[in-house]
């Protein structure tokens, strides 16, 4: 009874030790650690999260950056603890995982130790040590997916997504390392390709160890629209503003729409990269009911001139009827050829008035019909093709487009 009192104690005692959240979060780092090919770094990360959670998953990892960091400084203490984390490993884990790459690099290493004509060497000192005072650095870009959970690293690390650099208080230190530093604040600067940098103040306290999360934002990328002046822009549907001008998109892919009242609206699909930069120089195209208003106003203005005309040949007519009348008013019409003569002129004049009428008024139909083409040409943005650009190497592209 007394010796199972005392078994749940010291299991219960474990568990309150054990932190997952301080075990992953050192895990993460000690990923982009070894992402990042500094290993050195990365097997003080994973010793400092398998001190918080003692799982055969971190010290296979753990295991792995020693091995990988004998390699860059062959030091035999590398050789000795990553034998150490292996047989841990395989100690907990019989089938699946990696047990298969753990099994071969156990004897890899061992290899190596009897190479070195020693079976034992001092165990290098995790990068935490609390007696010293430590600051490091922990990027993270915004984007990025992470990971969930905590399992094996490869053998080969992925390359870097970014470059990072970061510095403390102006000397360059590298990402995810802790580095001593004196108790009191420091300012921390982390910039990366693609990133706004970032700056922070943190205070480190004496005799701890402080691994510091700064999140890097994106830059935006720009794009140039380069048109005849009062055209609208419209990206992924809403309004961006007007052009010429540029504007700020989030990385990645969008559709930049570009209209004008009476022109062929048209559609630019662009893939950006952070930061990235690109120019659209368009030529917009008349729309079809904007090539036929000089057309109409042509038509409408011959109808004017010919309204103008056949009514001054109008007036012409009544003012000669007027006098062949006043004629046989004052001497009269003894033989009838002026009366005839009067007919003629008055149906002449009725008739180049009324063809004056008809003409003035289909000239005003034409210039309405000429105004609401103009007035009303104003096509939709759906009405676009969308058309993919490419931008080339980074730094630009300027692309003429037509419909």
């Amino acid at each position: 009874m007394k010796l199972a009192v005392i078994l749940v104690a010291a299991l219960a005692a474990r568990a309150a030790a054990d932190d997952p959240k301080a075990a992953e979060r050192y895990f993460r780092a000690g990923e982009k650690a070894y992402k990042a090919q500094n290993f050195a770094a990365a097997a003080g990360l994973f010793e400092s999260a398998y001190k918080e959670l003692p799982l055969p998953e971190i010290a296979f990892s753990a295991a792995q950056a020693y091995r990988r960091q004998y390699r860059v400084d062959p030091k035999p203490a590398y050789v000795t603890r990553a034998v150490e984390l292996y047989a841990v490993y395989l100690d907990k884990v019989k089938t699946g995982g990696r047990v298969g790459v753990a099994a071969d690099s156990l004897g890899e290493m061992k290899r190596e130790l009897d190479r070195l004509g020693t079976s034992a060497a001092p165990v290098p000192q995790p990068v935490v040590v609390e007696e010293r005072t430590q600051l490091g650095i922990n990027p993270e870009l915004e984007g990025e997916a992470g990971a969930r959970g905590m399992s094996e690293v490869g053998d080969l690390p992925d390359a870097g997504s970014a470059k990072i650099v970061t510095t403390i208080d102006g000397k360059p230190v590298a990402p995810y390392e802790l580095v001593d530093v004196t108790p009191g604040p420091h300012q921390i600067h982390v910039e990366a390709e693609g990133y706004l940098p970032a700056d922070r103040t943190e205070r480190a306290i004496k005799g701890a160890q402080s691994l510091v999360d700064v999140k890097l934002s994106p830059k935006p990328a720009k794009v140039t629209v380069k048109v005849a002046g009062g055209a609208r822009v419209r990206i992924d549907g809403r309004a961006a503003g007007t052009a010429p001008g540029t504007f700020e998109v989030a990385a990645g892919k969008h559709v930049v729409t570009i209209s004008r009242s009476g022109r062929v609206p048209v559609a630019r699909e662009v893939t950006l990269g952070r930061g990235q930069e690109i120019a659209i120089a368009e030529q917009l195209e008349a729309t079809s009911r904007r090539r036929a208003v000089p057309w109409v106003l042509g038509v409408g203005g011959g109808l004017a001139v010919v309204s103008i005309t056949t009514g001054l040949t109008g007036l012409v007519f009544d003012g000669r009827a007027s006098d062949t009348l006043h004629r046989i008013d004052t001497v009269g019409d003894a033989t009838g050829g002026d009366r005839a003569t009067y007919d003629r002129q008055v149906r002449n004049r009725d008739r180049f008035v009324t063809a004056a009428w008809i003409t003035g008024g289909a000239a005003l139909v034409a210039g309405g019909i000429a105004a609401a083409l103009y007035f009303g040409d104003d096509p939709s943005d759906e009405r676009a093709r969308i058309v993919p650009v490419a931008p080339g190497g980074g730094a630009g592209a300027a692309v003429v487009g037509r419909f």
